[in-house]
């Protein structure tokens, strides 16, 4: 199964909604509008600028040595983008009303916080988005426990950062140092997607992709987030004695974001987790 399959029914799903329901009024409103979506798949740390107008600085630091690798893919595509250099995506958009905050999904709330603390470091990957309308995600959320007071929560895999514009508005997405076009994927008549995905170079199995991506959420709270690092780390439900546990798992492929929202859930990119979000006042530190 290829992620950008995986991708496209994940992404249908909030569509089927919006077709079978009853509410016409808002279903006018959406086929008079443009819809604008990014969607941000695995190792992704959002955070809500308050001082930018709201505006979202998405980034994806580099696990640090002796852990897994990380790759990024663009848009569907079967091919990992070079990131020797990191890569930086700027999406702009006219007609656009700026400095709203953006309303965010319930289902994400367990992991958005509030900092002042916070930092980009060495990263794969930089994406510079106006404030969306919403931030939301699909799919299942993975469940969690905290390790300071072993409070259980649900993070999900992904964020999906929504647009809503008026119908003649034309977004435009700059994408650095990338050799080929940042057309859109998968988007048709009034709806504009554009996907980036992060996850481990190699497959791992179910235990290790979990241990792997808790690990990893946990490190880059103490990187980039350090005064949320001891409140909110994760307990890794596979490490026993300084040793990962194993059992027989099915030879099956596993569907495994300075103010930020960051969500996590079990994807193709293998990276059981998305990052925090958090919201913040002040510029990052350096």
């Amino acid at each position: 199964m290829h992620r950008r399959e995986v991708l496209k029914g994940l992404a249908a799903l909030p569509l089927a909604g919006v077709l079978t329901g009853c509410d016409h009024d808002k279903r006018g409103k959406e086929e008079r509008s443009h819809v604008v979506e990014v969607h941000l798949e695995g190792a992704f740390a959002l955070v809500i600028q308050e001082n930018k107008e709201n505006s979202i600085l998405a980034f994806s630091p580099r696990p640090p040595a002796g852990e897994e690798e990380h790759q990024f893919y663009f848009n569907g595509s079967h091919d990992a983008e070079n990131t020797t250099k990191p890569v930086k995506f700027n999406l702009s958009l006219d007609k656009q009303d700026h400095g709203r905050r953006p309303e965010i999904d319930p289902g994400l709330k367990d992991f958005h916080f509030t900092t002042e603390n916070w930092r980009v470091g060495d990263s794969l990957v930089t994406l510079e988005l106006p404030a969306p309308t919403e931030i939301t995600f699909s799919g299942h959320r993975l469940p969690v426990t905290f390790q300071s007071d072993h409070r259980k929560a649900f993070i999900s895999s992904n964020h999906i950062l929504r647009y809503e514009l008026p119908r003649e508005a034309q977004p435009k997405l700059d994408c650095g140092g990338l050799n080929h076009q940042c057309s859109p994927e998968d988007s048709y008549d009034g709806v504009t997607r554009f996907f980036f995905e992060v996850g481990p170079k190699r497959y791992l199995k179910h235990e290790e992709s979990q241990a792997h991506a808790i690990r990893y959420f946990n490190y880059v709270l103490q990187q980039s987030f350090p005064d949320l690092a001891a409140k909110f780390s994760l307990e890794d439900p596979y490490k026993k004695q300084g040793t990962t546990q194993s059992r027989l798992v099915p030879a099956v492929f596993q569907y495994d974001a300075q103010p930020a929202t960051l969500n996590n859930v079990s994807y193709i990119v293998d990276c059981e987790v998305a990052l925090p979000s958090a919201g913040t006042r002040t510029a990052a530190k350096p």
